[in-house]
């Protein structure tokens, strides 16, 4: 009934307490976690903090008899407050003539004359397994009683209805997570043992080996002191060979056999009764019953999680368990490749796919492996879970992998949600080389449908892949939602692409009259026809069937077409400027990392950058070009980190400053190709156009022309009206740097009756934001609605009386300089503001003058004044 001493190492932990005390007025207090995650202490810390009034019972075996459990709490409350021992008195006697529902009603009475908050601490709950006592404690915590707080340490859940409590906000709960020690307070552990010297990386490499987990910190030091007592601790490097020592220590108190049954145990990831029995029936003859050897070791406190609610699954903590497999290789360093084969067998027929493969694999037994990802793939695409397979295979070696005609085929799914080009070409490759003559027709139709989408995205060839596709469906009829499905999308591209969307879309509207409106091929055709709209540049009949696609899949499970969905609604409230529909759609398709298409993925995080960066807010610009980055250096193929650096390039053409970036334009252009547009936000080689074109001298302007032609025909070639609007505006903004007016208003008019008839406001909102000076042309804007939603808040309306050709071949970086020197900045302050060279803005002086017909600087400021070319 004593709180627990505080030990001299004691580490505050001030979020915790903190959070205690803001929650002191719920029901209930659950602290649940395993061994060793500092749960009394904690407690102790809080109550002497405090001060608070309480009563503690650190529970033991022999409370779970009614009457014993009774005789201790009704002492530990009397002691612990204002409630008089008379009134809790003999209840453990009267339990033998009273019936139970009326013991509880006499002790919730004597608890309801309480008068101060009081916190009553039930330590080691875990222990008790009478249902008397917990339908007590149950009926204390619901009963509200007015000064009565329970407070419940344990290491697995009590049998209550949490969830109820939950509900209604009765209930603060602190696991594991919360428990274990972060890295600051680590550190601070560390420093309290002043023989301990960690790096920062070593002190990240105890947080990560031990979980955060306090006494497997605590064996460390441990460990240690069966070394020499002066031995210092330098580094990490021998973790390892420490608690190697210790376990031999622990062994020594233990049974031989039941050892060797935690070691093998120790070999699965989690176990339970019957997957003992089977281990050690396979491998261990003698040993003790599964439902034995789990009671002892709970009996012993030997470092077991709890993995399930109900209590039936468990794992060894990971840093024991590693121990205890490193010990047992030593000792029988053969056994473990059966054990794991055996445990492989073993999931795999209570079907558990997912833990039989990986059991296969760590037994190194390929074949095996394959031939259960080959049985199970169906099942696992049919769920949508492509990630699933992904994970499998990375694990299996290459070659193993490229001889196995199953395993490459399902591995172009991967490549083509990864939009791992290189490895889904020299996957095709691979095959043809192999030969399909000796497959199954499903993998020959596979083949032809993974051909199909490569000629239909990665190397635009529609002719053949309309080709392949209709091969594929002729040899194997397939009604599964990532294949089946996926199959008829990919066909109605490639048939767009031909110019034939009518019949594309019919193709996918007939799916309608086959299956059910809650059918995943039914909701697959929607996610078919808002492409096909997409890369025609329908974007309002896009829209239309996005939101029947919406409603058809905001209550599914069907997460991957979630995702897709979510990328939608971005990329058409992107191109609409609806700027807060745009932002949350965008967000919510960050939740399906990993989920959907990779390259989609990412430009859904270009769209929330560019969208904030439009709207001039700078600190979620920087927030989503950071995540960009991260997740470019995660990815091993290199051409996300161009993505990125596109996108980032865009952000610093939208703030002026796209002189900065024409170093990157002019690196590394490759050849124009349809595979790089698509539908995508970002294109990496249409930004290089944009920069070229309004910071590029003027051979590089007509360059740029040139190359947007070749784009033009190009995408006009298959069909690709997506990134229309943006080419013509593009066009525009070319010969308005070239002095061209006629022609830049041309193209600009068209621009904006084409914008005005899409709702495409987005387009104009980011060339006026860039180059406002380019509508001086119109001669008569008023005709344009669309202006109205832009650009009279960028360009005063009587800019279109001006002539502005002269200021259009001035560049940003050349207009900053005249205002400087209009400030009466010399050319040496001048450089030092910009931060380049005396030589360079004399060299710009030149330019400027030459492009002004002007020779001085006086000059110079007066024609801009005269013409009023731009503000200074």
């Amino acid at each position: 009934m004593n709180i627990p001493a505080l030990p001299s190492d004691l580490i505050r932990r001030p979020h915790l307490l903190k959070k205690l005390e803001r929650k002191s007025a719920v029901a209930l207090i659950l602290i649940s976690a395993p061994a060793g995650y500092g749960k009394s202490i904690l407690i102790s810390q809080w109550i002497k903090e405090t001060e608070s009034a309480h009563a503690w019972l650190s529970i033991d075996e022999t409370m779970n008899d009614t009457s014993i459990f009774l005789t201790y709490i009704s002492e530990a409350i009397s002691k612990f407050s204002s409630i008089e021992k008379q009134s809790l008195k003999n209840l453990d006697k009267d339990y033998n003539f009273i019936n139970w529902p009326s013991i509880i009603e006499i002790f919730v009475n004597s608890l309801n004359v309480l008068d101060e908050h009081t916190v009553l601490i039930l330590d080691n709950y875990h222990l008790i397994r009478n249902q008397e006592i917990h339908q007590l404690v149950q009926t204390l915590i619901d009963e509200e009683i007015k000064n009565l707080q329970v407070l419940i340490i344990t290491r697995w859940d009590p049998p209550f209805k949490l969830q109820k409590l939950r509900i209604y906000d009765r209930i603060v709960e602190l696991r594991m997570s919360n428990l274990k020690f972060e890295k600051d307070e680590l550190i601070q552990f560390f420093t309290l043992h002043r023989n301990i010297k960690l790096t920062s990386d070593e002190v990240d490499k105890v947080i990560e080996d031990t979980e955060g987990w306090i006494l497997a910190i605590r064996m460390l030091l441990l460990a240690r002191s069966f070394r020499m007592e002066d031995y210092e601790i330098k580094g990490i490097e021998n973790i390892s060979n420490y608690l190697d020592q210790l376990l031999s220590y622990i062994s020594l108190n233990l049974e031989p056999e039941f050892f060797k049954q935690m070691q093998l145990c120790a070999l699965c990831d989690q176990f339970n009764v019957e997957l003992i029995d089977s281990i050690c029936d396979f491998a261990y003859e003698g040993s003790c019953k599964g439902e034995v050897f789990l009671a002892k070791l709970k009996e012993l406190n030997f470092f077991i999680i709890a993995t399930d609610l109900d209590g039936g699954w468990y794992r060894f903590h990971h840093l024991v368990g590693e121990t205890l497999i490193r010990n047992l290789k030593k000792t029988d360093p053969d056994i473990a490749i059966s054990i794991y084969t055996h445990i492989s067998k073993w999931f795999f027929d209570k079907n558990f796919v997912d833990e039989a493969i990986n059991f296969a694999i760590k037994a190194k037994n390929y074949d095996l492996a394959c031939s259960q990802i080959t049985k199970h793939r169906a099942s696992i695409l049919d769920q949508d879970q492509w990630w699933v397979l992904q994970r499998w295979l990375d694990k299996i070696p290459r070659q193993i992998r490229n001889a196995n005609m199953d395993i490459l085929v399902t591995e172009l799914l991967v490549c083509e949600e990864t939009w791992n080009i290189e490895d889904f070409s020299s996957i095709l490759n691979r095959i043809e080389s192999i030969g399909l003559e000796n497959s199954n027709a499903e993998n020959i139709s596979r083949y032809l449908f993974h051909l199909g989408y490569f000629l239909t995205f990665v190397e635009p060839n529609p002719k053949k892949a309309v080709e392949s596709l209709e091969q594929s469906i002729a040899l194997f009829h397939d009604e599964s939602a990532l294949f089946g499905g996926r199959r008829d999308t990919i066909l109605a591209c490639s048939r767009q692409m031909l110019g034939e969307t009518s019949l594309a879309l019919k193709s996918l509207e007939d799916i309608h009259e086959k299956f059910e409106r809650s059918s995943k091929l039914y909701v697959r055709s929607l996610d078919g026809k808002v492409l096909v709209h997409l890369l025609s540049g329908n974007f309002e009949s896009a829209n239309k069937d996005l939101k029947k696609f919406l409603f058809l899949v905001q209550d599914s499970d069907f997460l991957y077409l979630k995702g897709w969905s979510s990328y939608y609604q971005g990329n058409i409230a992107f191109q609409f400027f609806q700027k807060d529909r745009a932002m949350n759609t965008f967000k919510k398709a960050l939740e399906f990392e990993g989920v959907f298409n990779y390259r989609v993925y990412f430009d859904a995080l270009a769209g929330l950058v560019l969208m904030s960066s439009l709207q001039k807010d700078k600190e979620a610009t920087a927030l989503f070009l950071e995540k960009m980055s991260q997740m470019a250096n995660k990815l091993k193929d290199t051409n996300f980190k161009n993505y990125y650096r596109s996108v980032q390039a865009r952000v610093n053409w939208h703030k002026g400053m796209g002189e900065k970036e024409m170093s990157w334009v002019t690196t590394d252009r490759v050849k124009q190709h349809s595979s790089l547009y698509l539908f995508l936000i970002d294109v990496p080689e249409l930004t290089k156009t944009r920069i070229m074109i309004s910071h590029g001298s003027n051979i590089q302007v007509q360059e740029a022309l040139s190359v947007l032609e070749e784009v033009e025909v190009m995408l006009e070639s298959v069909y690709n009206h997506y990134q229309h609007i943006d080419i013509i505006l593009l066009k525009a903004m070319g010969f308005f740097r070239l002095r061209k007016e006629n022609l830049a208003a041309k193209w600009l008019a068209e621009a904006l009756t084409l914008a005005e008839k899409k709702n495409m406001i987005r387009p104009i909102m980011e060339v006026a934001m860039v180059m406002p000076s380019l509508f001086s042309v119109l001669k008569d804007a008023a005709t344009y609605r669309i202006l109205t939603f832009i650009i009279f808040d960028v360009v005063p309306q009587k800019t279109r009386e001006r002539n502005l050709s002269d200021v259009n071949e001035l560049t940003l970086r050349e207009q900053e300089i005249i205002r400087l020197i209009f400030k009466g900045l010399r050319n040496k302050e001048v450089a030092q503001q910009l931060n380049i060279s005396i030589l360079t803005v004399k060299t710009h002086l030149r330019n400027i003058y030459s492009k002004l017909d002007v020779s001085s600087r006086t000059a110079m400021i007066n024609k801009i004044l005269e013409k009023n070319l731009f503000t200074l």
